[in-house]
């Protein structure tokens, strides 16, 4: 092992990690008493390791219960799951929601289908001036999503404007979901989603959009800076180390790409004759609870690069040019088991949170949305009693479920990632801390 590996790599286990994830409760008790998100992280992870699962399904199921019984408290619950449950609930807001899935798909075939003989660019002076302002209009209207008056304009024009079968049948479902958007139980469910952040494509969410964007940048080129401070380090050791960013796995990659990260943050290498070593990984987040996520991907995307076979090299595309990895040195980064290689870590600049959530707001959200909460949740919205025992169901799948796999490891998946994490200056000054020893 070279001079300058042995030196990182020894740094990367002195490093201090400030993200570490909290430790849960040694029992039951204990659990219970942290309250209701602690006692279901307890009882997951009791079920993850197959231990006292009667005792931990009991604790689960009611505490389960409690979230649910929290999170429908008006004003101050869990808006998402209040307009889940309303969903639920109003046969007016399920078909609202379905209409609503397809409406920038039907918004465009009626709009074809108006520009087709609407369009101002073929309004000219041989058609007739009193069409030519009637078919003007039309498109006004289509422009304006004004559905009943362009229904009415069209049927006025007769057979001179008949629309095919299929943009009728979106102009039907655009009516429908207008109308459908004035009642009440809508109302109440619009408000709720708003409640819980900006809708897609409004300004609010391209506004939130591009502050997430602005921090995960921030964090980027602090980690860079002090990557490139580390490369230097190296460098009075061996030469050949530098930073490249942005490496984009190669288009003909071996393996499947599927769900697997593909764009790499940032890494330390080590060019020599024409090929590259890969010393260090880095993927950067802005805030800590950002990673958990994100594990699965790019342990597949991992997975992926180790797939690189026993010889040659594969020429990586990066925001600092080309680089030419060899597939030796991508094959050392297959992850040991549900772990990080030790050269693969998660970077981050974000202050610590006083207390990271032992339940992760990813399976909070996929607990509760479970049919047998939404059913439980739907009977409390009706002033009936419910049994926590009804949620047994739930429970039973965490250990089948593959649509749970996520929720039943989501302790163990967060704990792996907060071990890999580590500020960028933390890291440098580890680094610089080995370099000084005799």
């Amino acid at each position: 092992m070279s001079a300058a590996r042995a030196l990182l790599l020894d740094a990367l286990v002195i490093a201090p990690r400030r993200y570490r994830m909290a430790v849960l409760p040694p029992d039951a008790a204990s659990a219970e008493a942290a309250g209701a998100e602690t006692a279901i992280a307890w009882a997951l992870e009791v079920r993850r390791r197959s231990e006292d699962a009667a005792q931990a399904g009991e604790l689960f199921t009611r505490q389960l219960a409690e979230l649910i019984r929290a999170a429908l408290v008006p004003g101050g619950g869990d808006p998402a799951f209040q307009a889940l449950v309303l969903r639920s609930l109003e046969p007016e807001v399920e078909e609202y929601v379905r209409l609503a899935a397809k409406e920038a798909a039907d918004r465009r075939v009626v709009r074809s289908a108006v520009d087709a003989v609407a369009h101002p660019g073929k309004l000219r002076d041989g058609v007739d001036g009193g069409l030519r302002d009637a078919l003007a209009k039309l498109h006004e209207l289509s422009k304006s999503q004004a559905w009943p008056e362009l229904r009415k304009g069209m049927e006025a024009l007769g057979p001179r404007l008949r629309g095919d079968d299929v943009s009728l049948q979106a102009l039907d479902r655009l009516e429908k979901g207008t109308a459908l958007r004035q009642s009440p139980a809508v109302q109440r469910y619009l408000a709720l989603c708003e409640q819980r952040g900006p809708q897609a494509g409004t300004d609010a969410a391209l506004a939130s959009g591009r502050a997430s964007a602005r921090a995960g940048d921030v964090a980027e080129a602090a980690t860079v800076d002090a990557l490139r401070d580390i490369a230097e380090l190296m460098n009075a050791l061996e030469g050949g180390h530098r930073v490249v960013r942005g490496l984009r796995t190669p288009r003909g990659f071996p393996g499947a790409a599927g769900k697997a990260k593909d764009e790499w943050d940032a890494a330390i290498v080590r060019e020599f004759q024409g090929e590259a070593d890969v010393l260090l990984l880095v993927e950067v987040k802005a805030a800590p609870a950002a990673a958990t996520p994100d594990f699965t991907r790019l342990a597949r995307g991992l997975e992926r690069l180790a797939e690189a076979g026993r010889e040659g090299a594969w020429e990586f595309a990066s925001a600092d040019g080309p680089v030419r990895i060899a597939a030796d040195a991508l094959r050392r980064l297959q992850p040991p088991g549900r772990a990080l290689p030790a050269h693969v870590i998660y970077a981050c600049t974000a202050e610590p949170e006083s207390r990271p959530q032992l339940l992760g707001a990813a399976t909070r959200a996929v607990l509760l949305a479970e049919p047998a909460s939404v059913a439980f949740a739907r009977d409390l919205a009706r002033g009936g009693s419910a049994s926590h025992e009804r949620l047994a169901s739930v429970w039973e799948d965490l250990a089948r479920a593959p649509r749970l796999r996520s929720a039943l490891h989501q302790y163990d998946t967060a704990r792996l990632v907060r071990e890999a994490m580590l500020h960028p200056q933390d890291l440098l000054a580890a680094v610089a801390l080995s370099s000084s020893r005799p």
